[in-house]
């Protein structure tokens, strides 16, 4: 918080303004994700009756948050790594506002909109199409191609674990459905909760279940989906206050000796390894990260160990970051952008013919860019709470569609147990791998798995039809109303 106030000290009323308007819209959007995806999480719990509806909100309010404690920064920085902070800021700081709050608002309308109609639609979804339509229309406003403006590549990987993510929810829920007929052999976990006669609950069995993997989900969604809000918000604060957030400020002094060791360690090794690196530039298998038209910032994909020498020099002998100029503090850290990025690209290549190298490489990536790819505590914190809130306000209306809406016939108990512990399963693995997926894609697509693997089970097409339309819609209408509200806000703050 040091920093936080050091910042709110440092600069004017009106940036101090702009900013709680930005964290205020950004925090809101983390409550919408709770009515959205995490009431997913308690829907099969408060549909059976396993619990009562105020304490499995709490329940899952506690474990989301424990999910985002505990989940690392991998997929933040996905999220952030979508946009090009660096173009967004270098170039005016009325455009980079408006491209904050162009992203939020449209993420925000779809969100609460979708949630209002009771559709479980995915939030991961409609904040990056709000990027990539913000960050693209930014890119043809002033001049640049639309392949330079938007970090493709990152976009291709996000896209990919979202697409692929709910296949592999909709198969493994099939798979363990059928399994369960086959081998379980406990009619009453098979039962709906209408043909419970005279039981308020599930049976003991059924009920543990429910509850425990309902638990896993909030966990594995507050570990995948937290991460998104504290993408976001790194994003605000990178772009409104880049003096104090271009760089992790709190950086212990051993941490910073760590980053410029990695610098000097990649300049030796680019140096090291200078005639196999060129030739691989000049078969395009390395390629620049950044290429702006020479007007804002460029990574030169020939002068790679010139730029990572640049970043273990202005760290030599350095106690602090707050030592660093302002001028200083973002060269470093478009210099550890830029470097990361190559070697990134040539840890991949060398995978394949020599590991030892590729170990080498990831090894230090590691350490070098740890002084760019941070959150602050509070930040964490404050994002674990809104979601928190946003599931026990707006939870209601997803229950319903989750338990009734999907299948041909109410939700059975074990059905419900399969679909989040699929969930909960295929969330935890996307972690591994730092990619951003939909809890809401990944659960819907287990309910509907199990569903179809019950013999007389089946769904009712004209739901399914309703959910797909609105996930392959998202993304191009979030890009569309980013991409409408950014060139509107820009034209006001001209």
């Amino acid at each position: 918080m040091s920093v936080l106030w050091d910042a709110l000290n440092g600069v004017g009323a009106i940036t101090i303004a702009l900013l709680i308007l930005s964290l205020g819209i950004a925090l809101f959007y983390e409550m919408i994700n709770g009515f959205h995806d995490t009431a997913n999480a308690v829907a099969m719990i408060i549909y059976t009756h396993s619990m009562k509806a105020k304490y499995s909100v709490v329940m899952s309010g506690m474990m989301n948050f424990l999910g985002v404690i505990t989940g690392g920064i991998g997929v933040a920085y996905s999220i952030v790594h979508l946009l090009p902070v660096d173009i967004m800021v270098t170039s005016n700081p009325n455009a980079s506002l408006a491209m904050v709050y162009s992203l939020l608002i449209a993420a925000v309308i779809w969100n609460f909109g979708t949630w209002y109609f009771a559709l479980p639609v995915s939030s991961s979804h409609s904040l990056i199409g709000a990027i990539i339509g913000v960050s693209a229309t930014f890119g043809i406003m002033n001049g640049f191609d639309i392949s330079h403006s938007v970090n493709w590549k990152v976009v291709y990987t996000v896209l990919i674990g979202l697409a692929v993510s709910p296949i592999l929810g909709f198969g493994f829920a099939y798979l363990l459905m059928r399994l369960s007929r086959k081998y379980i052999n406990n009619p009453r976990l098979f039962r709906t909760p209408e043909q419970e006669e005279k039981r308020k609950h599930p049976s003991f069995w059924a009920r543990t279940g429910i509850v425990a993997t309902g638990a896993g989900v909030s966990f594995a969604h507050g570990s995948n989906d937290g991460q998104k809000g504290i993408g976001l918000i790194m994003i605000i604060l990178i772009g409104i206050l880049p003096q104090y957030y271009a760089l992790n400020m709190d950086s212990h002094h051993y941490k910073i000796i760590q980053t410029r060791d990695a610098a000097n360690n990649l300049a030796r090794f680019y140096q090291d390894n200078q005639d196999s690196l060129a030739q691989l530039v000049s078969e395009k298998r390395l390629i620049s990260a950044l290429k702006t038209k020479n007007t804002i910032a460029e990574c030169n994909v020939n002068q790679v160990g010139e730029t990572v020498s640049l970043v273990a020099s202005k760290l030599d002998h350095l106690h602090s970051y707050s030592e660093l100029s302002i001028e200083d503090r973002w060269s470093v850290r478009t210099a550890i952008l830029c470097s990361d990025n190559f070697f990134a690209q040539a840890e991949k290549i060398y995978l394949l013919s020599d590991k030892d190298k590729s170990d080498y490489i990831a090894a230090q990536r590691k350490h070098i860019v740890s002084a760019i790819e941070y959150a602050p505590y509070w930040v964490i914190i404050a994002v674990a709470l809104a979601i928190g809130v946003g599931t026990m306000i707006g939870y209601q209306r997803i229950v319903l569609t989750i338990g009734e809406k999907i299948g041909s016939k109410p939700i059975n108990y074990m059905q419900g147990t399969v679909s989040q512990a699929t969930a909960m399963l295929t969330i935890l693995l996307a972690n591994f791998a730092h990619a951003p997926v939909s809890t809401t894609h990944i659960l819907s697509s287990a309910v509907t798995g199990s569903m179809v693997a019950e013999p007389d089970g089946g769904v009712q097409k004209n739901t399914i039809k309703v959910i797909v339309l609105s996930w392959v819609f998202t993304l191009p209408v979030t890009a569309l109303l980013g991409s409408v509200i950014y060139m509107g806000l820009n034209f006001l703050m001209k």
